[in-house]
């Protein structure tokens, strides 16, 4: 696919390696248990990745991060550079960090951005402060260690409760939305409990769900805002659940519908832009990522920051908005591996 008219992709050029190279993919098999849906897709995605590599004619080996032989050929194993895509270790969120700091150990350049900054956006208290602290719009948010633990004064019904620590909307469902206090307790329990993490209770913002991926170079470029439609859904029901995410028969997946790129005024998309790369640089990011927020009365909010966004083949919405913005699956990947290549420079 080309570039709309007038637009720079950031491939990375000036001298960096063209030739073939030896990739490592380092990922998850999960051979160890019966997957969940996000760790089928999780896999497939390192699977699809070596693909690709493979069709820009680099010589690729898998490491699998479920493997302790597999992770020993990956410390001898001489790759000139790796495509990280691992997301846990022995089932654990901070194992992509884990992963990263062994690359960074072995002085292999990576596809993700550094291991401390990785470990960091595993808690999203920190963030949530951190986003605070910079003035970048955030619903207000108190954090629960136990049900007990009294609500403050400024948070005020309805509010929604999630994990601080887990990943792919898991523990997000359709009583994650509380109106009372009753409800409140119920599902700060449940996190704590089910989860064994922290409960963040956020203020909810009931506004238009939106995701800013940004491909990082040397500029890194805001690629086309994506939103994500809740069509007849009841109003407290229109937010992503593991459900929407994960289990393509719901109805909750069925009815909540992509749309890239959002329908949005010039000023909307520049205050949308200049918000998701305030956070990429604010955080010191560097490779490819997604922020997502809730916009409402022309502000921002944002909700997470994720630093590895799936880039599977199927139906995601950072290779969406790749494609919109003329990026096909392939050039994608080789846009990811340049920039690992440039920052090893």
């Amino acid at each position: 696919m080309r570039p709309p008219r007038g637009s720079k992709l950031p491939i990375v050029r000036g001298g960096l390696p063209r030739c073939p190279l030896k990739v490592g993919v380092v990922y998850n098999s999960f051979s160890h248990k019966s997957m969940r849906p996000e760790e089928c897709e999780m896999q497939s995605t390192g699977l699809a990745v070596g693909k690709h590599l493979r069709l820009l004619g680099h010589a690729v080996q898998f490491f699998d991060m479920d493997s302790p032989a597999s992770i020993e050929e990956l410390c001898s194993s001489g790759i000139d550079v790796a495509f990280d895509v691992c997301e846990r270790v022995n089932d654990d969120p901070r194992g992509e960090a884990y992963a990263a700091a062994l690359l960074e150990y072995l002085g292999i350049p990576h596809t993700r951005t550094t291991s401390w900054l990785i470990l960091l956006g595993v808690d999203k208290a920190r963030i949530k402060a951190i986003l605070s602290f910079h003035e970048i719009p955030t619903p207000n948010y108190q954090i629960f260690r136990s049900e007990r633990e009294a609500l403050r004064p400024d948070m005020t019904f309805p509010l929604f409760v999630k994990s601080a620590a887990s990943e792919n909307s898991i523990g997000i469902d359709e009583h994650s939305l509380v109106h009372n206090a009753d409800q409140l307790t119920t599902q700060i329990k449940k996190v704590v409990g089910e989860l064994k993490s922290p409960a963040l209770v956020e203020q909810y913002i009931d506004g238009r769900e939106i995701n800013a991926a940004i491909l990082p170079g040397d500029t890194p470029t805001v690629l086309p805002i994506s939103e994500i439609e809740f069509g007849d859904l009841p109003l407290d029901r229109r937010y992503l659940d593991y459900n929407s995410k994960w289990l393509e028969e719901s109805e909750q997946c069925q009815k909540t519908v992509p749309r890239c790129p959002a329908v949005l005024s010039d000023a909307e998309q520049g205050v949308i832009a200049e918000t998701a790369l305030k956070c990429y640089k604010v955080f010191g990011l560097d490779s490819y990522v997604r922020v997502d927020m809730r916009f409402k009365d022309g502000v921002p909010y944002v909700l997470e920051i994720n630093q590895n966004p799936s880039i599977g083949e199927e139906n995601c919405g950072y290779v969406r908005s790749c494609n919109r913005y003329g990026l096909d699956y392939t050039c994608m990947i080789d846009v990811i591996l340049q920039n690992a290549l440039r920052r090893s420079k």
